[in-house]
């Protein structure tokens, strides 16, 4: 009966090439699993029976830790409503704009990113009456933005000016030097946006794509076509509105990291308005 039972396992053992690095490698990345023969688990649930009542001795695997869920699907979406500037707009100089999400179909944003002054893009995101998070922008070459992470009831004026305002300071990095992307190193997890690529794009059906990810993973786009564009803008413009969908199932504060993904993506806007600017006004000169 042992013997029976040693060549019956074997049947079950998945016949690998222990000196391919390629099978080495495809093992490891697969999540961990037991693999037992179907007269394994009758043994289990009945030791009386015997191996003549086992019609075949199919593998059954059973997965331990099973995959997380895999391919990005948006759990969330908000629209984002900014004019942006167009090369007329930009050649006549900046504008104070305070720019609104919505969720879709209602008529009450969810969140409002406000300004003070017209010299300066320093924004508050609030949600109802609380200021969540303040992005400040500094003068001067290699002075990158700083946002934080507001962990007191404060004001939007405060929250712009009070450089002693509690909370959590969050330096923004590029990419690279020639990249556009940009890094976000918080304690709800390491973010980056970036410019998506044509294929990317042509997936989304999208004339500007942004996505955002945390830890390699994809967890953001912000998507501009003829569908989500803010109303009155055009396709060649820069800093203008779209559709936000976030994919926020892995996260552990999902309401945080949303809040965060739509401060974060209304600083890419500021940020690409502000070269779109320079480049038309260069371009002029």
């Amino acid at each position: 009966m042992r013997g029976e039972l040693q060549k019956i396992s074997a049947f079950a053992i998945v016949d690998a090439d222990v000196k391919s690095p390629w099978r080495q490698a495809s093992q490891l990345l697969r999540p961990k699993r037991v693999t037992v023969t179907r007269y394994e688990i009758q043994m289990r649930r009945s030791p009386d029976i015997t191996k003549s009542s086992i019609n075949s001795c199919a593998t059954s695997v059973v997965y331990i830790n099973p995959p997380k869920p895999s391919g990005f699907v948006a759990s969330s979406e908000l629209q984002v409503e900014a004019i942006g500037y167009d090369l007329n707009q930009a050649l006549c100089g900046r504008t104070l704009e305070n720019i609104f999400v919505y969720r879709p179909g209602s008529p009450n944003p969810k969140y409002a990113s406000m300004r003070l002054k017209k010299s300066s893009n320093s924004c508050a995101l609030i949600r109802g009456n609380t200021t969540l998070i303040s992005t400040i922008y500094r003068w001067g070459p290699g002075r990158h933005p700083r946002m934080r992470i507001l962990n007191s009831s404060v004001s939007v004026e405060e929250a712009i000016e009070d450089e002693n305002v509690r909370g959590e300071l969050i330096e923004v990095k590029s990419r690279s030097i020639v990249s556009r992307g940009q890094i976000f190193d918080t304690s709800l997890g390491k973010f980056e946006w970036r410019y998506g690529t044509r294929d990317e794009q042509a997936a989304c059906d999208a004339d500007s794509l942004l996505v955002m990810e945390a830890d390699g993973k994809r967890i953001g786009l912000f998507v501009r076509n003829d569908q989500f564009r803010t109303a009155g803008t055009r396709q060649y413009s820069g800093g203008n509105g779209g559709r936000l969908m976030l994919d926020l199932r892995i996260c552990d504060n999902p309401e945080n990291v949303e809040a965060f993904a739509v401060a974060s993506c209304i600083l890419m806007l500021k940020r690409e308005a502000d070269r779109f600017i320079d480049n038309n006004v260069a371009a002029v000169v």
